[in-house]
């Protein structure tokens, strides 16, 4: 990959990213429309086992957003030798790490219908999604250094391929009385064919062979990077509960909002991932200049999409809620929250440009610290704010102001770092 960089270089890296993440999204919304189909039983043993998947996916994730961060640094170090053996030595993390997460849900399993007060089928969805962790697993860190490496769009290509064979197969699969088991079958084929495809993809550039520094290395980073994420995972629980408690007018909204949410963090995540490995290239390159061109064009990146974005996410909210809130004191209620959610949808824009560059000088460390100060804060305001009169409105502020802190904080590092 060319070190040299510019807005239309950066797009071409980060746009297909960012619709990577959404068509990740989709994935997971296909086998919940499909199920709900079926009916509430399964559509909540399903809510309940996406719980369960989603936590043990969070692990997996965070070994490949730290080996993204160390490729684009081998890369601007033009070291290919270093490349091969850094991205294997992520896939022997991958597969142990994987066994391990496979080994101790199969064992609490039995718990889960009690615990989420779902159908006992749940185990069977379960028990069979865990037979593809592993694939999953390999196209998530495969996938991810392939990214890395300049195949943005043919990732994507690949994940759209998936989406459209996903729900062919899972509506086949319920046409065909197979059910909840048949849907999970077809995640498990998908991941098993993907992975294949991967792994044949990557065999001339990936070096399965132990190297001691390495492996220590990504561990460092992902010990880090482990923590900034279970510390959103967290708080969301929680400020989850505390909207639920405030009645079912309010959870109904939030529950829209938070989707909506979810639509533009994904966006913006992938966004920044590609400004990520811009920058860890750079930081490879070890040149001053060329640090300072990949953050010039940074700026300018998110100053455009932080002007476009808050726009399109606006028309989106004001769709969704004409299709799911049809009440007109649900809309009242939308209302009085959606300008909290359009600017909490800037401010995480503007922010990413200092997340995305301390991602890619791997300043793990402080990212999770960051998150856990944060989160702590949006809790804790949330929780107070939702006793006042301002209600729901209150709890969104305390969301707003978790994204300013997060803000304040990186921009204050991003100055230390760079001074």
């Amino acid at each position: 990959m060319d070190a040299k960089i510019n807005i239309k270089k950066q797009l071409k890296i980060s746009i297909p990213i960012a619709f990577e993440n959404l068509i990740n999204i989709l994935m997971t919304l296909v086998d919940t429309l499909v199920i709900s189909i079926l009916g509430t039983t399964e559509l909540a043993a399903l809510g309940a086992m996406g719980v369960i998947l989603d936590m043990m996916q969070m692990s997996i994730k965070t070994i490949d957003v730290s080996n993204n961060t160390l490729i684009a640094k081998a890369i601007g170090e033009k070291n290919k030798q270093k490349e091969s053996l850094m991205i294997g030595n992520t896939m022997i993390i991958t597969v142990l790490l994987s066994v391990i997460i496979i080994l101790i849900v199969f064992i609490v399993r039995p718990i889960f219908p009690s615990l989420f007060k779902v159908d006992k089928i749940c185990i069977t969805y379960l028990s069979i999604r865990l037979l593809g962790f592993l694939q999953s697993s390999i196209v998530t860190v495969l996938s991810g250094f392939e990214r890395t490496i300049g195949n943005q769009g043919n990732i994507l290509e690949l994940r759209i391929i998936a989406v459209i064979f996903n729900l062919i197969l899972d509506l086949q699969a319920v046409r065909l009385g197979y059910g909840i088991q048949g849907v999970a079958w077809v995640t498990v084929w998908i991941d098993t064919a993907l992975a294949i495809y991967l792994l044949i993809k990557s065999k001339n550039t990936v070096k399965y062979r132990f190297v001691k520094s390495y492996f220590l290395e990504i561990f460092q980073l992902f010990k880090w990077n482990f923590v900034e994420r279970i510390a959103s995972r967290i708080d969301n629980f929680i400020f989850n509960l505390i909207v639920a408690r405030m009645g079912n007018l309010e959870y109904a909204v939030h529950v829209i909002l938070i989707q909506i949410a979810n639509i533009y963090e994904a966006f913006i995540q992938g966004f920044g991932d590609g400004l990520t490995i811009s920058v860890g290239i750079a930081s490879g390159n070890k040149t001053k200049a060329e640090m300072e061109n990949v953050k010039k064009v940074a700026k300018e990146v998110i100053t455009i999409g932080s002007f476009i974005f808050p726009i399109l996410i606006f028309i989106i909210a004001i769709v969704v809620m004409k299709i799911s809130l049809k009440e007109p004191e649900l809309q009242s209620i939308f209302y009085k929250v959606l300008p909290l959610l359009m600017i909490g949808t800037y401010v995480t824009m503007s922010a990413t440009y200092y997340f995305a560059i301390l991602r890619g000088v791997r300043d793990f460390e402080f990212l999770a610290k960051r998150n856990v100060i944060s989160s702590i804060a949006k809790i804790i305001l949330a929780f107070i704010l939702s006793y006042t009169p301002l209600g729901i409105i209150g709890v969104w502020g305390a969301y707003l102001a978790y994204g300013l802190i997060q803000k304040y904080l990186s921009k204050n590092r991003y100055k230390e770092v760079f001074a």
